[in-house]
Order: structure tokens, then C-alpha cells, then sequence
């Protein structure tokens, strides 16, 4: 099925947006809106934060290059 995105106004747009899809029983994700670079606007999920790993480490002992 395909998806939308949908961009309300004000938090009353949205509480309404919610309560409809709550009483239809439709899935829906929260995402946050953040500055990014070059003045875009990057939408990205709140649980996409649990996914970042960290970098791998070097295996080689420190002054040995």
C-alpha cells in the first residue's frame, strides 16, 4: 500500500490528524523536523537514533601504522 505524508499547521491540525487515524485504526509513525544542512529540512524517525552503530575501531596496535 502506498504512503503519505502529511504536513499540519498547528499542533491542533495534528491532534486532529491523530485522533482520526486512532479511531480508523490506521499505523502511523511520529517523525521530527529538523534544520539541516544548506537551510533544508530533514524529516527523520525518532527511532532511527537506535539504529546508529559506532564506528569500527582500528585493529592495529597504537605507533604501528
Amino acid at each position: 500500500m502506498e504512503s503519505i505524508i502529511v504536513h499540519p499547521k498547528n499542533s491542533m491540525e495534528l491532534n486532529a490528524l491523530k485522533s482520526v487515524l486512532k479511531e480508523m485504526g490506521i499505523k502511523f509513525e511520529k517523525a521530527h523536523v529538523k534544520s539541516a544542512y544548506n537551510g533544508q529540512k530533514v524529516i527523520k524517525k525518532a527511532s532511527d537514533n537506535k539504529n546508529v552503530k559506532a564506528a569500527p575501531k582500528s585493529s592495529k596496535p597504537k605507533g604501528q601504522e
